[in-house]
């Protein structure tokens, strides 16, 4: 698939998938601590770490060896991990609502239906792909429509957020930690998006995330995806799990009854 793959050269997008696989090997630590603390975001954080040190060690791989099966684990991995991202920021709204109720469920079942759209829409691509002898790599209708359902979930999420951060003066101080989380990696990931959608549209290799630019993918692909795994793992390392809150609501709920209790016991 690449005219200079397997010459044993390693080169600078080869320097990239190592620093990835140094990045996400401590994002997958991460996420096996969140999910023995019974932390949120472990599941989405996992699952992203693992399609980028796939995708990272199939590209390492390709230094020596120019297997179309190397090149698709690249194409498929590369082609995943964005949805894990909104819902990890979904993930941290849901939590704020659970401690204060403010949206309606629907609001996150919505994004999780079109979701299951858009993973019958890729699958059917990748299909449609692998049929191509030439141009494999360039934009199809079925890549076209999934990015379209992408970027209507993104937006979808941006909505979710704005209505959350227009109520943050009635959460608790750590709930407004984390809602200005997501404000913060809203953007990064509007950049991440922001070099799909150029390759879609124009369909200039430059901005394709296999055989594209190196220093465009760097930038528009690794830097904010590891940015946003890094902020949400530090905001979610410094709230208290959910259980956790749930508990101490519970305890200070039971020694409330009981005070009052106390209060109305008549004197003899």
């Amino acid at each position: 698939m690449n005219d200079k793959a397997g010459d044993g050269v390693f080169r600078y997008r080869d320097g990239i998938a190592v620093a990835q696989i140094v990045c996400f090997s401590a994002a997958i630590l991460t996420a096996y601590y969140f999910r023995w603390t019974r932390r949120i975001g472990w599941f989405c954080i996992g699952v992203l770490a693992l399609f980028r040190l796939v995708g990272a060690g199939c590209m390492l791989g390709t230094i020596n060896k120019d297997s179309d099966g190397l090149w698709a684990g690249v194409f498929v991995c590369e082609s995943l991990g964005v949805l894990l991202i909104i819902f990890l920021l979904l993930e941290m709204l849901e939590r704020i609502n659970k401690i204060v109720p403010v949206a309606r469920r629907f609001v996150f079942i919505v994004p999780q239906v079109i979701t299951w759209i858009d993973i019958g829409i890729s699958i059917g691509g990748f299909v449609a792909v692998k049929q191509k002898e030439h141009n494999q790599l360039l934009p199809t209708a079925y890549s076209r429509a999934g990015i379209a359902i992408l970027f209507c979930i993104y937006l979808w999420m941006v909505g979710t957020f704005l209505f959350f951060w227009l109520r943050r003066a009635d959460y608790p101080e750590v709930e407004r930690r984390t809602v200005n989380c997501v404000g913060i990696c809203v953007p990064i990931l509007a950049i991440r998006i922001v070099y799909s959608l150029i390759f879609i549209i124009t369909a200039d290799m430059t901005w394709n995330a296999v055989k594209g630019d190196s220093t465009a993918y760097l930038i528009m692909t690794m830097l904010p995806e590891v940015a946003i795994v890094a902020i949400t793992s530090a905001t979610i390392q410094r709230i208290p799990p959910l259980a956790r809150v749930k508990e101490a609501e519970a305890y200070q709920r039971a020694g409330d009854r009981g005070s009052r209790e106390s209060q109305n016991v008549p004197l003899v």
